[in-house]
């Protein structure tokens, strides 16, 4: 078996001979794709004269497929198959269009990050800090069922947008409304996946009664119907207040993923530290870096409709004895 730089290699040097004529003189390379995350994804670019757009070909799953049994034959037909497909979808033939606002911004889709942890990512980036998290504008060029394409809107192409970030803010949400919202309890989605049956109620439909057992905390999970990328639901503030009165109570808001977010109703026996540990465990052991949004709970007030850091606000909650009398800390600043 080849290690992953030999296996890059070998794609690189002998994809040509599996395409078609129309390739004769394309040029191959290898290259990184920087993400979020401070990821930096291996990619094949097949690129000829006169391209204006050249797809990358994410290299990882390809390597990972050929380490579990996948012959070096199958890897490279499989790459040839996916850029003739790209090729042929008319909406990555010319994007000059990305250049007209009015044309892309029913396009906008927001994805949540750990500003934290892309200081430097998000340096020619258009987005706007959320409380702990920053929300990053993407225009969508491409949903299909196996691969999407779409691509960060930078401070450049905003100015040529002649765009304000409120504008752009506004717009970016208008345009996630589109997605279904989907709310749902863990416990019904465990149940769907051992039972095969499929059924996950959503909460949201207005026809279903949430009755949670009292003995018990639960879990409820936030997403939209595509499952992708759609912790950028708590941005929605409508939506955040149904989620409150469908909860009956604040809640806790931990940041599972760019793709989802789990929901803790404050019933008086969450413990706010242990709610963060839980998290920054799952996110070491079980989440893959290019879906990890945050380390930090968040927790939602409903009377103020508003987030705030979970273990700040513990803290600034907590009591101070003075000359023999309390003193409450300061009060919290909601975002």
């Amino acid at each position: 078996m080849m290690n992953r730089n030999e296996f890059f290699n070998y794609l690189a040097e002998n994809v040509q001979m599996y395409l078609p004529p129309s390739f004769e003189d394309a040029q191959v390379s290898i290259e990184e794709n920087i993400k979020e995350n401070g990821r930096k994804i291996p990619a094949l670019v097949i690129r000829r004269q006169g391209d204006s757009t050249v797809p990358f070909i994410p290299l990882e799953e390809i390597y990972d497929d050929y380490m579990s049994g996948n012959s070096l034959d199958a890897s490279i037909k499989r790459i040839v198959d996916w850029r003739i497909q790209l090729d042929n979808l008319e909406c990555l033939s010319d994007l000059g269009y990305l250049k007209d606002y009015e044309k892309v911004k029913d396009k906008l889709r927001i994805k949540l990050c750990d500003p934290e942890l892309n200081q430097g990512w998000l340096n020619d980036k258009a987005y706007t800090l959320q409380g702990d998290f920053a929300a990053v504008y993407y225009v969508v060029i491409y949903e299909g069922e196996e691969q999407d394409f779409s691509t960060p809107v930078v401070k450049q192409l905003m100015e040529e947008w002649k765009v304000t970030l409120k504008q752009l803010h506004e717009d970016a949400l208008l345009s996630e409304r589109e997605k279904q919202a989907f709310l749902f309890e863990m416990d019904d989605y465990l149940c769907s996946m051992m039972t095969g049956n499929g059924t996950i109620r959503n909460l949201l439909d207005g026809k279903t009664k949430w009755h949670p057992e009292i003995a018990e905390t639960p879990i409820l999970c936030l997403t939209d119907s595509s499952m992708k990328n759609g912790a950028s639901m708590i941005l929605q503030e409508e939506l955040m207040k149904q989620v409150g009165e469908i909860i009956g109570s604040d809640f806790y808001v931990l940041p599972s993923s760019i793709h989802e977010i789990l929901l803790v109703p404050d019933i008086g026996i969450v413990d706010t530290s242990g709610l963060s540990q839980i998290v920054k465990e799952i996110n070491e052991t079980s989440v893959e870096l290019c879906d990890k949004l945050s380390d930090k709970v968040q927790y939602y007030d409903r009377a103020k409709g508003a987030f705030e850091n979970a273990e700040r606000r513990n803290q600034t909650r907590s009591f101070a004895i003075t000359n023999g009398e309390f003193y409450p800390g300061k009060e919290p600043v909601f975002i």
